[in-house]
């Protein structure tokens, strides 16, 4: 009977032996495949997320691009109003000289204020190389020959000339459409 037990012994040993590696090899393989699974999911989810992201920056652009054709239209149509308004030329100037400066600041005190509220969350767009100041589409360059144009414009008051006004409606165009063009 010693001689039977023995290896019976061996084999019941062997065979739990064998049994607890295949249930630690089934549970190992199910975890791997749990992590492999989570792995994807996180990288899946962090696709849409960047997918997201670039969306909404895009759309920034845009919305930024928009308030600053809406600036340049309305400085267009003070410096048309200036040379047809003879009366009302200063006002006009005036009115054209903080809409270039808007478009110069990429925004009036309103739209600033949110563009140094993002700033300080840490979202940045473009770094000038000369100033280090952050812009979307008007450079330190652009940025100081517009604000000069406000300035020639805003001082040219009532005795203005009118082919001194509508130089200053081509410069802003020609400055304008560099700042805008698409890179």
């Amino acid at each position: 009977m010693k001689n039977v037990l023995v290896p019976t012994l061996l084999v019941v040993i062997t065979l739990m032996a064998y049994n607890q590696a295949t249930s630690q090899q089934a549970a190992s393989s199910r975890a791997q495949s749990r992590a492999e699974s989570m792995d994807k999911s996180a990288a899946a989810t962090y696709e849409h997320l960047a997918t997201a992201i670039i969306a909404i920056e895009q759309t920034e652009d845009e919305l930024v691009k928009s308030i600053l054709l809406g600036y340049h239209a309305a400085a267009q149509g003070h410096l048309k109003a200036a040379v047809a308004d003879e009366a009302n030329r200063r006002e006009h100037l005036e009115a054209a000289a903080t809409e270039v400066s808007n478009i110069a600041n990429e925004g009036d005190k309103r739209i600033q204020a949110v563009r140094q509220r993002l700033a300080k969350a840490g979202h940045t767009h473009n770094t000038d190389v000369v100033t280090k100041e952050d812009f979307m589409f008007v450079n330190s360059k652009e940025k100081k020959d517009l604000l000069a144009l406000a300035k020639r414009v805003g001082q040219m008051g009532d005795g203005a000339k009118t082919a001194d006004v509508k130089a200053a409606q081509e410069e802003l165009a020609t400055v304008f459409d560099k700042a805008v063009a698409p890179e």
